[in-house]
């Protein structure tokens, strides 16, 4: 039982036991905990390195066999969160390895999702009847319940980092999955039908036929974002930075993940941020750009 000043019993003690006897809670004894004064989360910046992480996908290629899993995908887990599957509060993050012919099995869902093309020279994507092929620094799309699944084409292993919002989804229990067969051969058979639609910067189709609220642009190129990188102006910090939009409506991708781009120069230390949020973010830091 709870006590005032460390001796006496509390004056409403017995009114909180009849309370949670029948399911209540005082909003009294718990306003301060439940209505904080600012945002207190549990998580704080954590690093994972790529020296750590790389042999471990190697083992996931000889030791897991795509066609006997969903994904073969290793999240990062902060710990934080006491051992739950989680990233951020709100996010996942993690890499996906496939061997040369592989195929991951398309599904979809509620959670929106990006690719971040890393070492995923010779993998193709196709979302929603498009295929998406994965070069360096690509950015890739899975709006929410846009079908999608992966093929490894080349000659060699690839990985690629991945992100989702399911840790959101599933705070809000509106989590849909819908999985699809591994038999359902015509999927992988297209080519990027409307991603011609969006290819050309500056320019919007006068009838795109597009109406969601996610980009209908899913795949942006790596090498677009480098030049636009290698010409930006600094920010405030001293960092060049790009967002990627919707080219339609010139806001974030999805309604809830926003993508950014950022390129520090060599040798040098960014500033202090005046942008402050409390939106969960990754980051990945790829290699420095081939001149």
């Amino acid at each position: 039982m709870a006590e005032l000043a460390g001796t006496a019993e509390r004056p409403d003690a017995a009114l909180i036991a009849a309370l949670g006897a029948a399911s209540f809670h005082p909003l009294w004894d718990r306003y301060k905990r439940i209505t904080p004064l600012q945002p207190n989360p549990k998580d704080r910046g954590r690093l994972w390195r790529w020296r750590d992480v790389e042999p471990l996908t190697a083992r996931a290629a000889a030791e897991v066999s795509i066609e006997d899993v969903e994904r073969r995908a290793i999240i990062m887990v902060n710990p934080a969160f006491d051992g739950e599957t989680m990233t951020t509060g709100n996010l996942l993050a993690a890499f996906t390895v496939l061997e040369p012919g592989d195929r991951a099995v398309p599904h979809r869902h509620t959670a929106a999702a990006i690719r971040f093309g890393t070492r995923a020279e010779g993998s193709v994507t196709i979302v929603n009847g498009r295929r998406c092929e994965m070069r360096e620094g690509d950015l890739i799309l899975t709006p929410p319940m846009c079908w999608h699944g992966h093929i490894n084409e080349s000659d060699h292993r690839t990985v690629w980092f991945d992100a989702a919002n399911m840790p959101l989804i599933n705070s809000l229990d509106a989590n849909f999955f819908e999985p699809g067969s591994r038999e359902a051969h015509e999927f992988w058979k297209v080519d990027e039908g409307d991603e011609r639609l969006w290819t050309a910067a500056g320019l919007v189709a006068a009838s795109p036929g597009h109406s969601a609220p996610s980009s209908p642009k899913y795949r942006y190129p790596g090498a677009a974002t480098r030049r636009l990188l290698e010409v930006a102006p600094p920010g405030p910090d001293g960092a060049r930075s790009l967002r990627y939009v919707n080219p339609l409506t010139g806001g974030p991708l999805m309604t809830t993940l926003d993508c950014y781009a950022t390129r520090l120069p060599k040798g040098t230390a960014t500033g202090p941020s005046a942008r402050r949020t409390t939106a969960s973010a990754w980051s990945w830091r790829a290699k420095a750009a081939r001149r």
